[in-house]
C-alpha cells in the first residue's frame, strides 16, 4: 500500500500531522510520501522547519530548482501539469487531496479518477464560511464530493457540510485539524518558568502582561475591529491598569493597522514583531495572559489550538470553527461576536478582571479540550478513511 497525501505547501502543523500518519503507515509496512505544491512560504511563512520534516516527501515547484517568475500557487498550470507527471512516478494506492476547490485538488482527483484510484478528500469548509447558492453547491457535489470515496475533516459541522453535499457520513472521519500539543505546551511552559531566557530569546516581547492574537493580517481577519475594541478597553480600566496588545502576523493590513494605531496613539501599548516563526511563537504565547482571535470568516484556526495547547484562556469570534471545539463560553475563554467591538471589549475586560488562579484554571481546560485534537488524532482518522475509501471503491466494481 503507498499512501500519498497532498498539502499547498508544508508548515509546523502540517509536519506534525504528517509525521503521525507515517508513523502510522511504517507499523503496518505501508509506503507513504507527502507531496508540497511548493517550499514558497511568502504567504505562510513558517520560518525553518527543515527539522520537522522526517517523512518522505517531494516538492513540484521548490524554489531553489524553478525560475523566478513561475507561479508557484495551488492554481497554476505549472502545478498541475507537475502534480499528474509527480502522481504517474509515485503510483499511489490512495491519495488525499485538500479540499476541491483548487486547480490542483481538482487535478488530483481527475488523476484518480482515471486511474481508478480511491480518493480522500481532506476538508474544513463548513455552511456558514460564505453564501452559499443552491445551484452552486449543486454542481459542487456532482463535479466533486460525489466522486471522493471518503472524507478527513476537522469537526461535526464540517461533516454536516460534506452530508449536505452528499458524502455518506459513514464515510467522513474526524481528525483534520490538529497541531503538535506538545510543543506548544512544553515551549509555552518553559517560558514562564524562565521569562528572562524568554525576553532574551524574544526581545521584543513586552515587559507589561499582555493579550496575543497570532493571525495573518487580511481584512476577514478583523485585526481593525480588534484594536478599536482595545482602545475603549484602556479607556475603561485605566491605561495605566491596561494591558498590552500583541499582533504577531503580516499581511495586506498592515498599512491600516499602522495608520488606526499611530491616529489612536497606541504605539506603546500595541506590538507589531510581525511574523514569528514557529520555534519563537512558544515564548510569545507562554509569557500571554490570553489569547484573541476576533476573525470574521475563519474555517477552523489552528491558532487556537496552539494557544491551547499552551495554557492560555481563549477570547474568541463565534464564527471560528475551532471556536465550537476548543472553546467553552465563560469556561476556558469568552466568545463574541466579531462585528461588535463592543462586544469584543467586553471579552478583554473581562479577562483582565480574573484573577491569576481562574486565568490558569482556565488555560488548564483549554489544554484538555485541545487533548483530543493530536496529531495521532488526524492519523487515526486518515487510516479511518483510508479503509472506507478502500470498501467504498470496491464496492463500486463489484
Amino acid at each position: 500500500m503507498h499512501v500519498v497525501i497532498i498539502f499547498h505547501t508544508i508548515g509546523g502543523y502540517h509536519a506534525a500531522r504528517l509525521r503521525a500518519a507515517y508513523t502510522v503507515c511504517q507499523q503496518k509496512c505501508w509506503r507513504f510520501t507527502a507531496v508540497e505544491v511548493t517550499d514558497n512560504t511568502i504567504e505562510h511563512p513558517w520560518g525553518d522547519i527543515r527539522q520537522e520534516i522526517t517523512f518522505p516527501y517531494q516538492t513540484l515547484l521548490p524554489v531553489a530548482t524553478t525560475p523566478a517568475l513561475t507561479n508557484r500557487s495551488s492554481q497554476s498550470t505549472e502545478a498541475v501539469s507537475l502534480l499528474f507527471s509527480c502522481l504517474d512516478t509515485l503510483k499511489p494506492d490512495i491519495l488525499a487531496i485538500p479540499g476541491w476547490g483548487f486547480p490542483v485538488s481538482r487535478a488530483a482527483l481527475s488523476w484518480c479518477q482515471r486511474n481508478h484510484i480511491p480518493s480522500i478528500v481532506m476538508s474544513e469548509s463548513k455552511r456558514d464560511d460564505e453564501k452559499r447558492l443552491w445551484w452552486k453547491e449543486r454542481l459542487k457535489s456532482w463535479l466533486y464530493i460525489k466522486k471522493y470515496n471518503a472524507a478527513l475533516v476537522g469537526s461535526e459541522l464540517h461533516r454536516h457540510y460534506l452530508i449536505e453535499l452528499g458524502m455518506p457520513m459513514e464515510r467522513i472521519f474526524l481528525g483534520y485539524d490538529a497541531v503538535d500539543n506538545d510543543y506548544f505546551n512544553k515551549g509555552a511552559n518553559a517560558a514562564r518558568v524562565d521569562p528572562d531566557g524568554a525576553r532574551r530569546r524574544q526581545p521584543q516581547i513586552p515587559l507589561k502582561p499582555y493579550f496575543i492574537t497570532v493571525t495573518r493580517l487580511l481584512k476577514r481577519k478583523n485585526v481593525l475591529r480588534l484594536v478599536e475594541a482595545f482602545t475603549a478597553y484602556r479607556q475603561q480600566i485605566g491605561e495605566d491598569k491596561a494591558w498590552d496588545l500583541v499582533i504577531c502576523g503580516k499581511g495586506q493590513e498592515e498599512i491600516s493597522l499602522r495608520n488606526l494605531i499611530g491616529r489612536n496613539q497606541l504605539y506603546s501599548c500595541i506590538h507589531l514583531p510581525g511574523f514569528v516563526t514557529y520555534k519563537a511563537i512558544v515564548d510569545w504565547y507562554g509569557l500571554a495572559n490570553a489569547f484573541v482571535h476576533p476573525a470574521i470568516q475563519e474555517q477552523w484556526g489552528l491558532v487556537v489550538n496552539e494557544a491551547c495547547a499552551a495554557g492560555l484562556p481563549i477570547l474568541c469570534s463565534r464564527t471560528v470553527g475551532a471556536c465550537h471545539e476548543l472553546v467553552q463560553d465563560y469556561q476556558n475563554g469568552l466568545l463574541f461576536d466579531p462585528e461588535s467591538g463592543q462586544d469584543i471589549s467586553r471579552t478583554l475586560i473581562s479577562t483582565h478582571q480574573l484573577d491569576v488562579s481562574s486565568r490558569t484554571t482556565m488555560g488548564q481546560l483549554s489544554q484538555a479540550l485541545v487533548a483530543k485534537y493530536s496529531p495521532q488524532r488526524f492519523a487515526d482518522g486518515l487510516i479511518d478513511a483510508i479503509k472506507a475509501a478502500l470498501l467504498a471503491r470496491r464496492d463500486l466494481y463489484i
